[in-house]
């Protein structure tokens, strides 16, 4: 999955809706009928439930389209496990470096003189 949530758009997508074919995150997916089967989104599902008659989105892909792209995103899936399992790929996650270049505080006062020059130094009170 290299999409985005259509709901959440800093969400990088998990999965696609059984029904209409959008991308969607981890929190707006109902697995209805457990992991090993498509999932539903959260209108979706409530217009199958028949709570809503009117929550389902329109389709974005046809039938045929949507197992299509389900059956490709499981056979990588299966090639990153058989590429993990034997030690191919790097699963390890990624090191971020939190050293900085000195004090935070200190960091800031080169932006604060530029943007507030000498001659407006005078605190206003609040």
């Amino acid at each position: 999955m290299d999409g985005r949530c259509v709901k959440h758009q800093f969400e990088l997508a998990t999965d696609t809706c059984r029904h209409c074919g959008h991308e969607y995150c981890e929190e707006c997916l109902v697995y209805s009928f457990g992991r090993n089967e498509p999932p539903f989104c959260v209108s979706c599902a409530l217009a199958a439930a028949g709570v809503r008659s009117n929550a389902a989105r329109r389709p974005a892909l046809s039938r045929r389209e949507l197992r299509r792209q389900t059956k490709l995103r499981r056979k990588a899936e299966r090639q990153r496990a058989a590429e993990a399992a034997r030690g191919t790929v790097d699963v390890r996650p990624m090191e971020v470096d939190w050293s900085g270049s000195g004090d935070a505080r200190d960091s800031g006062s080169d932006w604060v003189a530029e943007r507030f020059p000498e001659s407006h130094s005078e605190r206003v009170p609040f």
